[in-house]
């Protein structure tokens, strides 16, 4: 058989099945089962095309899926970061609306007490030795404040300037147990002199009458007998009540206004003059 017999056959072939097929097509049609049969053709294929759809889109999700990982990684990080702002921001302000609070009370302070000057000052460092008690304030000589000068704050009395220099100053608080404050019970108005513990942050008072009646939560100010300090300074409320060693006086634990741990600033009163007194001390001559 040669090629010219053999392409002849399939040609033939091929008309012979066109025939066929519109033949078929007209019969399907002239029945009015034309839509059957596509649909009988119709539901493999859609079934089959749906299963490679399928395995396509598979298939790219794993190649997509790296890339939407770290799409979804860097979003986190940017929120993250956003968080992260969002709290150091909160966090300034509640410190600032803290700072405002107490720069007010320091403000009403001042406004009821306007017969002395102050100088306010911030608190700048802390003495960390449990056996002497004080702070550093920023303000010192070139800011007109001495040795002996009172200190308070919007809650109370703090101590007394003890060293300065040209642009800060050392303050003993009434913790130390060097500080001794001339004090006074403002309910039984008895006398006393505190002293600071120093440990554990508490002031005793002493040399209470036996004959006051001392009350728990009671207040205490200083009393400005001595001269070193003006009067009517809150110290702090009686947590507890004993007799003295002696048995000739009582003795009070005093907890004192001021949280010191906390404390951030401070008022000077610098037109306060101390008087002194010592002379008054000494047995008159014969």
């Amino acid at each position: 058989m040669n090629l010219d017999d053999l392409g002849q056959r399939i040609r033939w072939r091929l008309v012979l099945g066109l025939l066929g097929l519109a033949l078929m097509l007209f019969i399907l049609d002239s029945t009015g089962n034309m839509d059957s049969a596509f649909n009988f053709l119709r539901d493999p294929l859609s079934g089959m095309m749906g299963w490679t759809g399928a395995r396509v889109d598979a298939f790219a999700d794993i190649f997509a899926g790296p890339r939407d990982l770290q799409t979804a990684r860097t979003e986190i990080e940017i929120l993250q970061a956003r968080i992260d702002m969002l709290e150091r921001e909160n966090e300034e302000l509640r410190e600032s609306q803290g700072e405002l609070q107490v720069l007010q009370q320091l403000f009403n302070r001042n406004q009821d007490a306007p017969e002395l000057s102050r100088t306010l000052a911030n608190v700048i460092g802390r003495d960390t030795s449990p056996f002497f008690r004080s702070i550093i304030i920023d303000a010192g000589a070139n800011e007109g404040i001495v040795v002996g000068m009172p200190v308070e704050s919007n809650r109370g009395l703090v101590g007394q300037v003890y060293r300065t220099t040209a642009n800060s100053a050392q303050v003993l608080l009434i913790t130390d147990n060097l500080s001794s404050i001339p004090a006074r019970l403002v309910d039984s108005r008895a006398s006393g002199v505190t002293h600071g513990v120093g440990v554990d942050g508490t002031v005793v008072l002493d040399f209470i009458s036996l004959e006051a009646e001392i009350q728990t939560a009671e207040l205490v100010t200083s009393s400005g007998l001595g001269g070193r300090f003006p009067a009517g300074l809150i110290v702090g409320r009686v947590t507890q009540v004993q007799r003295g060693e002696t048995g000739l006086f009582q003795s009070a634990t005093i907890q004192p206004a001021v949280d010191f741990d906390r404390l951030e600033f401070v008022f000077v009163i610098t037109d306060f003059d101390p008087i002194d007194t010592s002379v008054f001390d000494e047995p008159p001559e014969n």
